[in-house]
């Protein structure tokens, strides 16, 4: 059941802080990133203040994330997620299937996804990718590669809006 590995997929969140980075062709990449089309859960983390959130030029793609509101729209709230591992805090967090794997939608969330409610952060004023930071946790992994942790993805949405209960509404999410 989904309250049943909440356990298990925070404490991967916990121990696993992965860097962001160019490749030499120019293209995002994760540090220790999951396998493509892997379903799962997400999160990302920066260490911009929130004075510098606030105050960003966010991206005008349609459907992106408007950070600098969300920003000041939850600022001081009591039950904003108020996590942070290494002095990054965790800003967003999602789930991710198989046709969209997880590696893919943080793909979208740092270089945009046209129409879809990603960050976009390329896209805005915040796109140093030295002061982000994502972690995953896989239930679902397509191949060979075993799951962090072994659940069935109809639960995700489930274990989703848990963590959020149990951990802090993230700073960026809006449903």
């Amino acid at each position: 059941m989904p309250r049943n590995i909440l356990p298990r997929i925070e404490a991967i969140r916990q121990t696993r802080l992965l860097s962001v980075s160019r490749n030499d062709k120019d293209h995002i990449q994760f540090e220790s990133a999951p396998p493509t089309k892997t379903s799962g859960f997400y999160w990302i983390y920066t260490d911009y203040s929130l004075d510098e959130l606030e105050a960003c030029i966010p991206s005008t793609a349609k459907s992106a994330v408007n950070i600098a509101r969300l920003a000041k729209l939850h600022r001081d709230l009591p039950y904003v997620c108020s996590i942070q591992m290494d002095g990054f805090r965790l800003v967003y967090n999602g789930i991710s299937g198989q046709s969209l794997g997880i590696r893919e939608r943080l793909g979208q969330h740092f270089n945009g996804g046209e129409g879809t409610g990603a960050l976009h952060i390329l896209k805005s004023s915040l796109k140093d990718l030295n002061r982000w930071r994502v972690s995953y946790a896989t239930i679902c992994p397509k191949g060979t590669t075993p799951p962090d942790v072994a659940s069935d993805f109809r639960h995700a949405k489930s274990v989703e809006r848990i963590w959020r209960l149990q951990y802090g509404w993230p700073l960026f999410c809006t449903g």
